[in-house]
């Protein structure tokens, strides 16, 4: 949303630019667009919302204005797909006037990984950067990390497993096949363009435990797909600190306990606070200008 000011300004301007704009635009709801699969449509397999959906409630519950969600996610279909056959929903959803400022991008579950296809997932992950970038050209794409299938999988059994290391080796691949895809995108946009929002790293610091999987120990039922949200929560928001949200409503609609809830978002603070920068004193100083503003509401 802000890539501009990031790149042309010196770092003291644009930090202070950032938080001029920041406060200016506390109250107006981001828009964003997704790009993925069942890993973002979410109910296919057990699950009971999707994750635009749960993004949305856990946003309005954080204190923050209902951002506009547009999913062009289509279940079995990697980005190359999309590259191919889904742009045109680019220039839906959003009015003429408007741009998109997050596009999250969700490649094929094992894309990134040796048993899938590295070049293409470098490659499609650009090219619907760059897709979106031509309707909107301060757009950031937040690149969707998927998680290891789960202990048992058929992926790690047998006499000539796919990942004899089990989830940890895959989890391992996924994570290098996302960062590569991110130093693929600054290579070419500029430093600073891309976010990972490390959801399968958020899987692994909680033991890949069968209770974020659906019965096919592939993709996630709603707890897993609650830890997907509040990563990506976080990463869009620039939140480290997801688990002062009041879930109340969010979990009863999805059947989650309060105990299995603070687990998920202790998780989801873990992974988040490497990726996300604390703040130094100066954006500190400059940020209390626009404190009242930007400060969010919790219940």
């Amino acid at each position: 949303m802000f890539q501009c000011l990031r790149r042309a300004l010196s770092p003291t301007l644009a930090l202070a630019a950032l938080v001029a704009a920041a406060s200016s635009q506390a109250a107006e709801p981001i828009n964003i667009i997704w790009y993925g699969n069942s890993f973002t449509n979410a109910t296919c397999c057990g699950g009971t919302a999707s994750v635009p959906a749960i993004f949305n409630a856990v946003a309005v519950a954080a204190g923050q204005p209902a951002p506009n969600n547009v999913n062009r996610s289509s279940n079995g279909q990697s980005l190359q797909w999309h590259l191919t056959n889904n742009t045109a929903g680019i220039n839906g959803g959003i009015s003429a006037s408007d741009d998109w400022d997050y596009v999250v991008l969700q490649d094929f579950s094992t894309m990134p990984t040796h048993i899938g296809n590295l070049s293409q997932h470098l490659s499609s992950t650009l090219g619907m950067y760059n897709a979106v970038a031509a309707r909107s050209p301060d757009v950031t794409p937040v690149l969707y990390e998927t998680w290891a299938r789960g202990p048992g999988h058929s992926f790690y059994t047998g006499g000539a497993p796919s990942f004899p290391g089990g989830p940890a080796q895959m989890q391992q691949e996924l994570r290098d096949g996302y960062l590569a895809a991110q130093a693929n995108i600054n290579a070419s946009a500029g430093a600073g363009t891309a976010l990972v929002a490390p959801v399968g790293d958020a899987f692994e610091e909680m033991g890949f435990p069968l209770s974020l999987y659906a019965g096919d120990i592939y993709h996630a039922q709603n707890r897993g797909s609650l830890l997907a949200t509040l990563v990506l929560y976080g990463t869009i928001y620039g939140d480290t600190t997801t688990s002062d949200i009041p879930l109340g409503s969010i979990l009863t609609s999805l059947n989650i306990s309060t105990t299995d809830a603070a687990a998920i978002a202790a998780a989801a603070d873990a992974v988040l606070a490497p990726v996300i920068p604390e703040p130094t004193s100066a954006a500190m100083a400059l940020a209390v200008v626009g404190l009242s503003l930007a400060r969010r509401r919790r219940g």
